[in-house]
């Protein structure tokens, strides 16, 4: 998808994909945005670090603790800004999952994601964590439909 500014990302689906179950993959991609994120990974499956290669591969549980943080960056303090991604109604064939336009926790997700945090955008310190490559939302469809024939088939 490669959404590295916006608090809002459409997300291709299937044209066919409707009602309810356009619903729960939107909020199975949800959860799988959050999850990712809460364990300190970028949307490659890889941790964050800083961009600049004199301080790449430092940031370590070590580096965190010595800067006063108790943990790698994950994107979540209280869990707030995580817990507000919302499921927005898509065209045919879009799902948009984000943020309420105008709410404290899009502005806070917007300076992560564009590396404001309250002063002008820094893409060094940005961490666009609002996003989904496509083979995991193909990953998430398929399974959903698995998951689907096998309760059909127990019935």
């Amino acid at each position: 998808m490669r959404n590295r500014t916006g608090t809002k990302l459409r997300i291709k689906v299937p044209k066919e994909l409707k009602g309810i179950d356009k619903v729960e993959i939107g909020y199975r991609i949800i959860d799988f945005i959050q999850e990712r994120t809460r364990e300190g990974l970028n949307v490659y499956g890889r941790p964050w670090s800083p961009k600049n290669e004199k301080s790449a591969g430092k940031y370590t549980k070590e580096y965190a603790k010595e800067k006063g943080y108790s943990d790698p960056v994950d994107l979540e303090d209280t869990g707030a800004m995580l817990d507000a991604i919302k499921y927005f109604k898509g065209k045919k064939g879009e799902i948009i999952v984000g943020y309420k336009k105008g709410t404290k926790q899009e502005r806070k997700a917007e300076g992560n994601i564009i590396g404001s945090y309250g002063r002008a955008p820094n893409p060094r310190k940005a961490r666009p964590f609002l996003d989904i490559l496509q083979k995991d939302v193909n990953k998430i469809v398929k399974d959903y439909f698995k998951e689907l024939e096998e309760e059909e088939s127990e019935d």
